[in-house]
């Protein structure tokens, strides 16, 4: 018998080793198929972005489209120059430049420079460049003074200065330092001589607190959600108002502009100087964002977004079919104003007159300049624009950047093109997209042209530096803003006394027909120290508004005004133009000389309508006048005059509780306690009156308790009672309900809480909510978690401010959470986050406990969780239901909705997954201005929300629903950024992946006004 052959099979594993080897198998065989898919996707990617090639440029110059009548000349090219950002002339024409080559990154050896460029033969081309400044690290901005610049570089403000000639700077001095440097499109910029005589700059959204070197004894100045501005000797450095990113500009009677990314335009509308008048006077905001067409305003770009941008926006959707649905425009962010810079008043004489006072507006990201033309609004500018359908200036080339601009010694507009492939902030491109990208790519490159009319002739070319005193004198009247304003500066350079007699001969009108001119005579007067009353008087006798206005702000500042000047600024009260009147109310003071509330109420009863206006009216207010001025518009009313809107009487009556507990109060609450007095008003004075005593450390409740008459006042009350919670119209419950909170604390405690029922309006709850809120009393925090449960998420959010705005509520809801009342898993996670890290150690320590066994929240794991919403089709009917209900708070699309986010039209073009990442993890990207702040304050509260304005007297946050608190300054104890979006995480809580699917579609489906109403 033959042995049997062994066979050729491996004789089988034991199972164990079985299982182990074919793990290891499919670990490695899914290793393997990751890494192809990997690289598949990459492959994938890198075909989806090439690279851009720039322009020679004469390419570039030729592909321009410009409005008719224009054309673009080159000024300087490569190398001549390069990523030009700033630029200025100096007294004799030549330019200086400001070239940030180290844009984004920063460097260990910083490559920005300063170039002096020269236009040796006056044909508008300059020939020589020399490196005046060298070495400087993202050098943002340059203004002449005394035959040097300020530069701004920050950290710091620097003078540098050529002393011999040779056109390279051997003077270098720093002057302030402290300026943020954490986010390179947040810098410092915009250095502009005011037609004061200081240079005037904007902190953008990095600020600081700046330390003047010139005195380092001083206090360093926070510029924070401000601007500033200061003496070119460095003897002063002040925080202004403020609200730029990159741009700054005045027109030619001193009103200010900036613009922030999507806000194209913004007016500076209130100084601190005059907010500093009535300490009282806590406002809104100091800035107006004065679009017609909206701060995100459509624009009309022809060049095709970069593909970075597509895939960006898109967000690598990797389904085929998904992508082969999608339309072009639907695939990137493209339509609106993303990245406005450089916003520049137009100011000179060779264009055509419609074009004088017209607003340039660069997009960076649309390779576009856009015009706008600005008229007065009543107090302030509405800008609206200019070209239909098209823009003044646009070109199909992706490397066109224009980020600033510079009137010309010739009249003409300056225009800065950083020639850059990719423009744009490193942390918002997501790294697989970066790695195909080169974000230094240009930084060799740039170009400037000079925006000129056709069958334009050139002036001859300066040379103030040897200009005589007469000369100077007589160029303030030159119709080219830059001769005006060199000019000017160097006569106040000069400190030339010689020149006073022939400035005060040029207010005349007789001697001077131009107003500009006599303008700029009152002001160099005054920068010199040399401005009479009589030169005033002349100025507000003046047959041009503009000049009128212009007179009107400098007696502001004058603190020795006779009774025949006063007389004078008063009697303008009823100046036919908005703009004076609004001059005036911001003049008026105290009644020395006259009674400041006549002119006052003469200018309220025609622009009551005009927020602005009453704040200028109320910055020349104390408590008596102001009580007055209640008592003359909607009190004591003469006959045949219409009284004033019970919101005035609102405003004025906190304006008087701000100013505490006096006569003046308990007088004004018995007088509007009468029967006779209207019921709206009686309220409306109420209301006004209890805010401002809240704002000045006291309350209502105090004073009706310690009245002569406290029966008159209860009255009010209980009758409020009775309205806020009966059935009549919800306006009305939402006041009466506000006034009950201002009341006596026990009928508060028995009326609020029973108008937390989940049956009545929404509007009547968040307004009980606000009330119980404020009142000092322990057991609110109780009362709202008892009712948690029966909220809806929207009131449920003003809920947990009233929970989190007092330590002692914040201890009644751990309370809760410990005894099961309350799971935390209700709270939103930046709420979790805010007990965690609660400034009392107890509080901290026994949230760490309590909310050891919360599920902690991976955005990672729900945005998986939701992507099927992806391949679900969105019903925007049923989106734009969801939007109402929960996102309205935050945003406004299709005209409906709180400004406090971004308009979400600006979103429309993003992709289907885009907008799931953004909704579902809204703390991945977050911009500055959208941060959520803590602000803790001397009674113990604290008030969260977004800052929306920073001013001399109080900082306002903003939240959900449009609710503002404006906080004084001098209540406020500890303000901070808790470091997270003011959007909340789990916003998906309750929704499904249709409900998703279908708020997507809705958000997709959004067109800029322009388009719907075609």
């Amino acid at each position: 018998m033959k042995p049997v052959s062994p066979s050729r099979k491996s004789a089988p594993l034991p199972a164990p080793r079985r299982r182990v080897l074919a793990a290891v198998l499919g670990v490695s065989l899914v290793a393997a198929l990751t890494m192809q898919a990997g690289r598949a996707r990459e492959d994938d990617l890198a075909r989806e972005l090439p690279r851009i090639r720039a322009k020679t440029p004469a390419e570039a110059i030729a592909g321009f489209k410009l409005h008719d009548g224009f054309h673009l000349k080159t000024a300087a090219t490569e190398p001549i120059v390069t990523d030009p950002v700033s630029a200025c002339y100096d007294a004799d024409g030549r330019l200086f430049v400001v070239e940030m080559r180290g844009y984004p990154y920063p460097e260990n050896s910083p490559t920005g420079n300063v170039r002096l460029l020269e236009d040796v033969d006056g044909d508008g081309a300059f020939e020589k460049s020399t490196i005046f400044l060298d070495g400087l690290s993202w050098p943002t901005s340059v203004v002449p003074s005394e035959g040097g610049v300020f530069l701004a570089v920050p950290p710091e403000i620097l003078y540098a200065k050529d002393t011999n000639g040779d056109g390279v700077a051997d003077l270098r001095k720093v002057m302030f330092r402290g300026f943020g440097t954490q986010n390179v499109q947040g810098l410092v910029n915009g250095l502009i001589w005011g037609p004061d005589g200081w240079i005037y700059g904007t902190s953008s959204s990095n600020g600081g607190d700046i330390t003047n070197l010139i005195h380092p004894e001083r206090k360093p100045v926070s510029v924070r959600g401000q601007d500033f501005r200061f003496r070119p000797d460095g003897s002063d450095f002040e925080a202004i108002s403020g609200g730029g990113q990159f741009g700054h500009t005045f027109d030619d009677w001193g009103h200010r502009f900036t613009c922030n990314n999507s806000n194209h335009i913004r007016q500076i509308v209130l100084e601190p100087q005059s907010l500093r008048r009535n300490p009282a006077l806590a406002v809104p905001s100091v800035v107006a964002d004065i679009a017609v067409e909206g701060p995100a305003a459509p624009v009309f770009r022809i060049s095709e977004p970069e593909p970075w941008r597509v895939v960006r926006t898109r967000q690598r959707v990797a389904d085929p079919a998904m992508l082969a649905k999608l339309a072009p425009t639907e695939r990137f962010a493209a339509g609106f104003f993303t990245s406005a810079t450089g916003v520049t008043v137009y100011r000179g004489s060779a264009f055509p007159p419609e074009y004088r006072g017209n607003a340039f507006v660069g997009d960076v990201g649309a390779n576009l300049v856009h015009r706008k033309r600005l008229t007065a609004n009543g107090a302030i500018y509405e800008a609206m624009r200019a070209d239909r359908d098209v823009e003044f200036l646009a070109s199909p080339d992706n490397w066109f950047r224009p980020v600033n601009f510079a009137n010309t010694p010739q009249g003409t507009l300056l225009l800065l093109d950083m020639y850059r492939e990719t423009i744009e902030h490193p942390f918002s491109i997501p790294e697989p997209i970066k790695k195909h990208l080169d974000l230094t790519s240009g930084r060799d490159k740039g170009r400037i042209y000079e925006i000129v009319p056709d069958g334009f002739v050139r002036r001859a070319k300066p040379a103030l530096s040897l200009a005589t005193t007469v000369e100077l004198v007589n160029h303030l009247a030159d119709p080219d803003a830059w001769w005006r304003e060199t000019a000017q500066r160097i006569l106040l350079e000069r400190k030339d006394l010689s020149a006073v007699t022939l400035l005060r001969a040029k207010i005349s009108p007789e001697s001077c027909p131009l107003p500009q001119g006599r303008a700029h005579a009152l002001w160099t007067l005054s920068a010199l120290g040399e401005l009479a009353e009589g030169d005033l008087s002349l100025g507000l006798r003046d047959p041009s508004p503009r000049v009128r206005e212009q007179a009107l702000a400098l007696a502001s500042d004058r603190k020795d005004r006779s009774r025949e000047l006063d007389l004078a600024i008063a009697g303008l009260a009823s100046d036919a133009d908005s703009l004076v009147r609004f001059r005036v109310a911001l003049a008026i003071r105290d009644d020395t000389h006259g009674d400041a509330s006549r002119p006052l109420a003469d200018i309220l009863r025609r622009d009551a309508g005009d927020p602005w206006m009453r704040l200028a009216a109320y910055s020349s207010l104390d408590q008596v006048r102001a009580a007055k001025l209640l008592g003359r518009l909607c009190l004591d009313v003469p006959e045949g005059i219409s009284p004033a809107p019970p919101g005035l009487a609102d405003e004025l009556a906190e304006l008087v509780g701000a100013g505490g507990r006096s006569p003046t109060v308990e007088s004004l609450l018995t007088r509007v306690s009468e029967d006779s007095v209207d019921r709206q008003v009686m309220r409306a004075v109420i209301r006004g009156l209890g805010r401002g005593l809240q704002r000045s450390g006291g309350s209502l409740r105090e004073v009706v308790a310690g009245s002569p008459r406290p029966d008159v006042a209860d009255r009010v009350f209980l009758r409020a009672a009775r309205d806020a919670s009966g059935d009549g119209d919800v306006s009305a419950r939402v006041e009466a309900t506000q006034i009950v909170g201002l009341g006596a604390i026990g009928l508060a405690l028995e009326v609020l809480p029973a108008l937390l029922d989940g049956r009545r309006p929404a509007e009547v709850q968040l307004a009980a909510l606000r009330a119980l809120g404020e009142l000092p009393d322990a057991s609110v925090g109780r009362v709202v978690i008892e009712h948690w449960k029966a909220l809806s998420p929207s009131v449920r959010r003003e809920a947990a401010e009233v929970l989190f705005a007092r330590a002692d509520r914040v201890v009644a809801l751990l309370d809760a959470i410990e005894a099961k009342e309350l799971a935390s898993g209700e709270l939103e996670a930046g709420r979790q986050k805010a007990l965690l890290n609660h400034p009392d150690g107890a509080i901290r320590q026994r949230a760490a406990r309590l909310l050891a066994g919360s599920p902690q929240s991976d955005r990672a794991q729900v945005i998986a969780a939701f992507k099927p919403a992806l391949l679900l089709e969105g019903k925007p009917d049923a989106g734009r239901s969801l939007f109402q209900k929960t996102c309205a708070t935050c945003h406004k699309a299709e005209g409906q909705g709180e400004n406090l986010g971004p308009d979400l039209a600006t979103v429309s073009g993003r992709t289907a997954e885009d907008l799931l990442v953004h909704i579902l993890d809204p703390n991945r990207e977050v911009l500055p201005q959208y941060l959520d702040y803590s602000v803790g304050t001397d009674d113990g509260r604290v008030f969260t929300g977004m800052i929306a304005n920073e001013s001399a007297n109080s900082v306002t946050l903003k939240r959900a629903g449009g609710v503002t608190d404006v906080i004084p300054r001098d209540r406020i104890e500890t303000i901070a950024s808790t470091g997270v979006s003011l959007m909340p995480e789990g916003l998906e809580k309750g929704l499904s992946a249709q409900d998703l699917a279908d708020l997507v579609g809705f958000l997709r489906s959004i067109r800029p006004p322009s388009s719907r109403s075609k």
